[in-house]
């Protein structure tokens, strides 16, 4: 069984965690599957959005620890497990394609660490998010230690963090991780609703935009970025079409171009 199943949808790419028996705990495969999707998904010009979801009844539990228990890895399998996971969530993070974490159930450790390294967090309102780490003597990944607190805080990331605290998907959405918390079973249609909005914008400041908020210039380098970010803009056909588009009162058309 493929640790990772994939399907396209018009312009929208699925990668959906397929270990429901372990609640999608990761392993090296999972991570390994999920590598190769992502980094397929950015280099398609007919992919503008990426959808992360799990089978089962969880997103992602974390890591596996029956594999960790077993003892059997070197210490150059376990620095090539860590480091896969690592990649992944640096690839969900710089890559240009925007993407979407669509949680249910759990997203615990490293399946907290993928979710919150996505663009989009939409968390149903029941489910679970939590770093747990320090409560097993072990360290978080994924960039989480500067992200999180980016994104909610310090005394927020703190409590996340350095108490292991569990949070529903509500209160992800009050503390500002989440960007929606539907009902469970609004979940897939809210997803649904934020894919059909992405995939009508222009892709090339769509990965421009990513990158700026994703990883901020220094103030001396801000503006001039800024700046030649818009002049490359300027000078592709996309920008072309939104400005006649707005002109003639219809809907843009992009192309990637």
């Amino acid at each position: 069984m493929n640790e990772v199943v994939t399907k396209q949808e018009n312009q929208a790419f699925h990668i959906i965690f397929n270990r429901p028996e372990r609640l999608n705990a990761v392993n090296e495969d999972l991570y390994q599957q999920t590598l190769d999707a992502l980094k397929f998904a950015d280099e398609n010009p007919n992919i503008r959005c990426v959808i992360l979801s799990g089978n089962g009844r969880a997103f992602c539990a974390g890591a596996d620890l029956k594999a960790h228990k077993s003892g059997d890895r070197t210490r150059d399998e376990r620095e090539a497990y860590i480091m896969l996971g690592q990649c992944v969530c640096e690839q969900i993070q710089t890559m240009k394609t925007p993407v979407i974490a669509q949680v249910h159930g759990y997203a615990v450790g490293g399946g907290a660490e993928i979710a919150t390294s996505a663009d989009f967090l939409i968390i149903s309102e029941d489910a679970q998010l939590g770093f747990p780490e320090v409560a097993i003597g072990t360290y978080v990944g994924g960039g989480v230690t500067v992200r999180l607190p980016s994104l909610i805080g310090l005394r927020n990331a703190a409590s996340l963090l350095l108490l292991g605290n569990r949070i529903t998907g509500a209160k992800c959405l009050e503390i500002g991780l989440a960007t929606e918390a539907p009902p469970a079973d609004q979940l897939v249609e809210r997803t649904t609703a934020l894919v059909e909005r992405l995939v009508k914008n222009a892709p090339l400041p769509m990965a421009r935009l990513k990158a700026a908020i994703n990883f901020p210039k220094s103030p001396e380098s801000l503006f001039r970025a800024e700046a030649e970010d818009v002049l490359a803009i300027m000078e592709t056909k996309d920008w072309a079409e939104g400005v006649a588009a707005f002109a003639e009162r219809r809907s843009p058309k992009f192309e990637g171009k």
